[in-house]
């Protein structure tokens, strides 16, 4: 006659494979001394059938290396670009701070931007260039909705933050992704930000030492520079 099992029996084995469960956790060399043990144990495998234990570990090894490699991959691609972008915009930094106009620094900015695929926005609270103007009303909506105390936004922007922060009549991308800064030194003074026609350039994760460090120059320009000299004025009359 077949064993029939009741409910202790049942309890009990339960409790037998976690004693061994917690034993093998505490004890993970224990199948070193006993390679006898290793080569009889077998896993059922979907697409294998019955593999033993060695084999499953090596094919997680195998997994586990491939994406280390794959981490290295993308770490050494991304200490390539931040060496790239660190150097760009030092020699950024260092042309405008030989500016000798609030605009000809802005027009490097926005130049920069350019080169690199992207599109520059300098907006400030007291512009004396409706263009480069910035609402205070409007900026405030936005820190509330979209800073809350962080140095800075990273994402998609839906199109009454961009005509907020950006104007009316902008070219900001309207599946793109944007990253904004507030400029401040005493007070506010306006905001720098990016945009990129690609909606997963800027990304929420992404460090920005860089643009916080360009923020910061740009605000001590502010500061103390006019917003233009005699030249920009003559070539704004001439373009005119």
């Amino acid at each position: 006659m077949e064993k029939q099992l009741n409910v202790s029996d049942i309890e009990a084995d339960a409790l037998t494979a976690e004693v061994v469960s917690e034993y093998l956790r505490d004890n993970p060399d224990f199948f070193t001394s006993r390679p006898e043990l290793v080569d009889r144990l077998a896993l059922n495998h979907q697409e294998q059938g019955a593999v033993s234990l060695v084999h499953v570990q090596l094919n997680r090894q195998r997994q586990r290396i491939e994406e280390l490699e794959e981490e290295i991959t993308s770490l050494m691609s991304m200490a390539k670009s931040n060496d790239r972008t660190f150097h760009e915009f030092m020699g950024l930094q260092e042309h405008i701070l030989q500016c000798d106009s609030l605009l000809t620094a802005v027009k490097a900015i926005e130049e920069m931007a350019k080169s690199l695929g992207l599109v520059a926005y300098v907006r400030l609270l007291d512009s004396e260039s409706n263009y480069y103007q910035l609402s205070k009303e409007g900026y405030q909506r936005f820190a509330t909705n979209h800073l809350n105390g962080k140095s800075a936004y990273l994402g998609r922007l839906r199109k009454v933050d961009r005509d907020v922060i950006f104007g009316d009549n902008n070219r900001a991308p309207e599946m793109g992704s944007y990253v904004v800064l507030p400029l401040k030194k005493k007070a506010l003074q306006g905001i720098l930000a990016f945009s990129s026609s690609d909606g997963g350039h800027f990304q929420p994760h992404m460090d920005t030492l860089f643009l916080r460090h360009l923020a910061l120059v740009l605000s001590h320009l502010i500061e103390f520079l006019p917003w233009q000299n005699e030249d920009d004025e003559r070539i704004s009359n001439t373009s005119a």
